[in-house]
């Protein structure tokens, strides 16, 4: 009967130890990715890639700019990347991430918050 008992407990309670750990990590990514957005949003134009980093810590991806410069959200459009832009360095956290455009010699020319991607 014992053996019954601790079998009915496991079941029961590895569902609920699987929603609590999801729950805390998500708390956990949610308070990394407000910190971010806060050290994000204080990036001015021409920063230095060096104070960006020493501000953000180093990028999770790198990659080339797109077609477009934006600064801060779609309602920022600067226009078309007609080279100044080229290399997007971005931070990335579950629904949200945020990239700095840099020109050739690392100053920031752009920036921009993706959410849900």
């Amino acid at each position: 009967m014992k053996s019954l008992h601790r079998a009915l407990i496991l079941l029961l309670g590895a569902p609920l130890l699987i929603v609590a750990l999801a729950v805390c990590a998500y708390l956990v990514n949610a308070a990394a990715a407000e910190t971010k957005e806060r050290a994000f949003r204080a990036v001015a134009k021409n920063s230095s890639r060096t104070a960006v980093v020493q501000a953000l810590g180093s990028p999770d991806r790198v990659r080339a700019c797109g077609q477009h410069l934006w600064w801060g959200d779609d309602s920022k459009y600067l226009g078309e990347n007609s080279g100044e832009c080229s290399t997007e360095e971005r931070y990335e956290y579950f629904l949200v991430a945020y990239g700095l455009g840099y020109s050739a010699d690392g100053r920031v020319v752009s920036k921009y918050m993706y959410v849900s991607e």
